[in-house]
């Protein structure tokens, strides 16, 4: 007998603080991921919502992006941005507070959840990019292929004694023990909170089938890349105070890629940076809320520390 059943039908889809609708964010993929749609119907959907909008000036002009000269046109910020950046940006810290929240059930705390969502995006599209499958697409599924684990932990926050042994949302461990708590895993929710916002089937798809990608359908290349990009995870964030740490490069994802050791490590140095320019981005945001700014520096020193002495060699980057 399953001794919290929860039906997802019942489950609440509303995104307390989210500052952008996520019904705006699938039509904005799929209007970028079309070569057909004309780039001023991209800029007009942007301008005609505030929070895309201040979303985007602000990346524009934030230490990482400014070109030297404050942008003030959100047409300027987005000719400077490009627009698959401009998707990546609004949808990364679109759901930046939502994937902070710490969750206890599972033993993540506020924060940990968010680094390992992003990590795994960027993966996503690196291994898009090798497979020749849609980078905007691959993207979206790296870094909402968890969140229902946000969901399960806000149905259950009153509920007593409901501890997991496993934690990590790339765990079938954990979808199975989910499954005998609730009968339903977070894959099969995150995906129905998905379908629900109007994402599309080439996203919600492999979502729903990362623990299973032969079920995927025609969509089953996208859900294996996610069994990929989440064993990449621990490398690319790479923290050194977290138990998840990672030891060294997985043999076993070397061998599945077709790279050698030496290139697989130097995929992982600019997956680091990239994840590197996200938590400055996340960590300004929260500054500007109230948050504390010497974290700032905390988290940016503690990603070049990762990026210099794990790595060990140079600047140099391959794309895979």
């Amino acid at each position: 007998m399953v001794p919290h059943p929860i039906d997802i039908e019942d489950m609440q889809t509303e995104l307390d603080g989210i500052a952008v609708s996520p019904q705006l964010l699938p039509k904005l993929q799929q209007m970028i991921s079309d070569c057909n749609t004309n780039p001023d119907e991209i800029r007009d959907m942007i301008r005609m919502d505030p929070a895309l909008s201040s979303m985007i000036l602000k990346t524009a002009n934030s230490a990482y992006f400014n070109p030297g000269y404050h942008i003030d046109s959100i047409d300027d910020a987005i000719m400077h941005l490009g627009f698959s950046d401009v998707y990546q940006i609004v949808t990364m810290l679109a759901f930046s507070d939502l994937l902070a929240e710490p969750l206890q059930s599972y033993g993540i705390s506020a924060g940990d959840f968010w680094r390992r969502s992003v990590a795994c995006a960027f993966a996503m599209e690196r291994l898009a990019r090798k497979y020749s499958e849609d980078a905007g697409v691959a993207y979206t599924v790296g870094l909402l292929h968890g969140i229902g684990m946000v969901f399960l932990e806000r149905e259950i926050k009153n509920a007593p004694h409901i501890e997991f042994k496993n934690s990590l949302p790339g765990d079938v461990a954990l979808a199975n023990e989910e499954m005998e708590v609730f009968g339903i895993n977070h894959a099969k929710v995150g995906a129905a909170m998905m379908r629900e916002w109007g994402f599309s089937d080439e996203i919600v798809i492999p979502v729903l089938n990362q623990f299973e990608p032969s079920e995927a359908g025609k969509h089953e290349r996208m859900a294996c890349l996610v069994s990929f990009a989440k064993r990449m995870i621990n490398t690319i964030i790479n923290d050194p105070a977290s138990g998840a740490a990672a030891v060294g490069p997985d043999p076993l994802l070397i061998a599945l890629l077709h790279l050698t050791k030496e290139e697989y490590l130097k995929v992982v140095e600019q997956l680091r940076v990239s994840f590197e320019k996200a938590e400055s981005l996340v960590t300004d945001k929260r500054v500007r809320k109230g948050g504390d700014a010497e974290n700032s520096g905390v988290v940016k020193e503690r990603a070049k520390k990762a990026i210099a002495t794990n790595l060990g060699y140079g600047t140099g980057s391959i794309r895979i």
